[in-house]
């Protein structure tokens, strides 16, 4: 019965071959090895009886592997577990409001990545025609007032010293969060989530060194996201 072991074993390894690859590469070469050492162990204690059963098993993990991953793909597309959490690209900026003393970008893309207390927001793109990147900031939308610090902790350079940084989410969909000192508002911004989860918009006003502004952004999902592992 030799030739029907290594026949059986040739088999296993075939079929491990066509499973997933998402699949595979998590069990390295350990479903094909498998094959190698278990087929001659199951004849030897269990017969042909053994062997039946584990070709049926092998049948069943095939293709719901393969559901199973369609599936996990599926959701990434569709589904946002946080209408915030991803990569945005911006579409549409109101250039009659952007302050005067800050050149309007080519293009700008925001990150939201959640933390435990929030969200950790990253905003980056390109200015007359390099790339630029702003400093990583903490949102917590809890509503309270707190210096506005680094990641490291550290008081921010060119922050007026007492100043204090607030963020509240007044429903799933929006963020509201400004800074102010001495009483007085320096800046306030609100972003929103379309329903669709498909669109944020941006609006932003304070002062600048040329005297008040207010700015809009209209921001577009990307799909699939950039940061995370792709096909």
């Amino acid at each position: 019965m030799s030739l029907l072991v290594s026949a059986c074993r040739r088999l296993y390894r075939h079929v491990a071959r066509t499973f997933p690859r998402e699949f595979r590469t998590i069990c390295g070469d350990g479903l094909e090895q498998l094959g190698e050492d278990v087929v001659p162990l199951i004849w030897q204690q269990q017969g042909g009886i053994g062997l039946i059963r584990l070709f049926a098993d092998l049948a069943f993990q095939l293709p719901y592997q393969y559901f199973s991953t369609w599936m996990d793909k599926l959701k990434g597309v569709l589904m946002t577990t946080d209408p915030f959490e991803g990569t945005w690209r911006s579409v549409q900026f109101e250039r009659a409001k952007w302050p005067a003393d800050q050149p309007t970008p080519q293009q700008a893309c925001l990150r939201f990545e959640a933390t435990q207390e929030g969200y950790l927001m990253v905003a980056y793109g390109i200015v007359n025609g390099q790339a630029v990147a702003e400093r990583p900031q903490t949102i917590i939308a809890d509503g309270r007032r707190r210096p506005p610090l680094d990641l490291s902790g550290r008081p921010i350079p060119g922050v007026p010293a007492g100043a204090l940084g607030f963020c509240s989410r007044p429903n799933p969909q929006t963020l509201e969060m400004g800074a102010e000192a001495e009483g007085q508002v320096l800046g306030a911004g609100t972003y929103k989530v379309s329903p669709d989860g498909k669109t944020l918009t941006v609006t932003n006003e304070g002062m600048s060194l040329k005297g008040p502004f207010k700015q809009t952004a209209v921001f577009v999902r990307v799909v699939p996201d950039p940061y995370m592992p792709q096909e």
